[in-house]
């Protein structure tokens, strides 16, 4: 993890969102400190994360609307795309070849970070971490 000087945008894991979506500290505050001094932004696998989560926990309708108007919230929404394919495919071989493997979710959303030199902001440092290159943001 590394103190990053002001970065002008940076990327938000669904993690953050959920605790940002039930009021519950740090996730929630930090997401709130970010918001007023960089553009924030997620991938669309977080918006994915986020819109399956709603739907398979069943929901109400309105808090799917609240979902959904946050993700419209975001500055932006990086895509998963070939730059972003070949970068997991790299980091994948890496992570399989010495037994730390990570979830097939995160590892698209560190090589869509990765790709664009973007940090991310998120709780589960236990599985980003291993992710060479991937610029995490304190808490």
């Amino acid at each position: 993890m590394e103190k990053l000087e002001n970065p002008k945008e940076i990327c938000v894991d669904t993690d953050v969102l959920i605790d940002y979506l039930k009021g519950k500290d740090p996730g929630s505050r930090t997401y709130k400190e970010w918001r007023r001094k960089a553009a924030v932004g997620i991938t669309a696998i977080t918006a994915f994360e986020l819109l399956l989560g709603s739907k398979q926990a069943g929901m109400k309708e309105q808090r799917q609307v609240e979902i959904k108007s946050l993700i419209a919230q975001q500055s932006f929404a990086l895509p998963f795309d070939i730059s972003s394919a070949e970068k997991a495919a790299e980091v994948e071989t890496q992570l399989s070849r010495i037994g730390m493997r990570i979830d097939m979710r995160d590892l698209f959303i560190a090589s869509i970070c990765t790709s664009r030199d973007t940090p991310l902001l998120t709780r589960n440092k236990e599985h980003f971490s291993r992710v060479r290159d991937l610029r995490l943001l304190d808490f």
